[in-house]
């Protein structure tokens, strides 16, 4: 069933589980699910397959990865909100169709707002060598003090300049005024709610569109800025593409 949303792209600069007693009962449980399908030209994106973008430059991607994380359900109105409780960072990899849907544990409840991190937090990029998504052997970590890379896309392009037409985008970077962390908020429309009980699942449907990511705030043109690897204000601006590329366009709850 699909509703209407308002989305929001907000800048961030910064940003134990404990055993319980036999005799405590655990907290009642859902989960929220969520299911990534990259796009260009409303159709699903593809490895090594040619494309042209809306400024008319042919391309192919053979890499594309992202982090999202912390994501959490809340109410707009009162401005309260449950972070869910598994794993805070999840690594998505076109090449790895599994990867673009998972699934955490979150508090059951009525909510109407949608929220999550696109990149790394800043405590995360500066505490060393870290397991499950935020591995290092990922290949998505630069150093200590530049920490990760949110998203990298690379591939070919005949508009290129570098060479053999490569084009490369490791976008990252924690630090002010040039941090690259974004927030994305979906705000259900009014009067309408989400009604999550315990046991039950609500699945989100998010499309990334390739289209937003070349040309939203910022016209990133191959032929002019074919390769952007390091923090910095070029980095940033690209940052704004890509949290626009996000888009949920459904949500069931079972």
């Amino acid at each position: 069933m699909k509703k209407t949303y308002i989305l929001l792209m907000v800048g961030l600069g910064f940003f134990s589980a404990c055993q319980k007693e036999a005799s405590v009962e655990s907290p009642p449980t859902a989960h929220l699910e969520v299911r990534i399908h990259p796009e260009i030209n409303g159709e699903p994106l593809q490895l090594n397959v040619p494309y042209t973008n809306g400024f008319g430059e042919s391309f192919t991607v053979t890499t594309i990865k992202f982090y999202t994380g912390q994501f959490s359900l809340g109410d707009q109105l009162s401005g309260s909100s449950e972070l869910s409780a598994g794993e805070p960072y999840f690594l998505s990899d076109l090449s790895t169709p599994s990867t673009l849907s998972f699934s955490t544990p979150i508090k059951p409840g009525t909510y109407n707002q949608l929220s999550f991190l696109i990149g790394v937090d800043s405590a995360r990029n500066v505490s060393g060598v870290q397991s499950g998504a935020l591995d290092p052997a990922n290949g998505m970590f630069w150093t200590w003090n530049s920490g990760y890379i949110y998203l990298k896309m690379e591939g070919n392009s005949p508009v290129s300049n570098q060479p053999n037409g490569k084009f490369e985008y490791h976008i990252g970077g924690f630090q002010s005024p040039n941090s690259s962390i974004r927030l994305f908020i979906a705000n259900l429309s009014a009067p309408d709610q989400w009604e999550l009980a315990k046991g039950k699942t609500i699945s989100f449907d998010i499309v990334y569109s390739l289209d937003n990511f070349f040309n939203s705030s910022f016209p990133l043109r191959i032929s002019e800025t074919p390769v952007c690897t390091t923090p910095g204000e070029l980095s940033s601006a690209i940052a704004n593409n890509i949290a626009a590329a996000f888009q949920v366009t459904n949500f069931e709850i079972k």
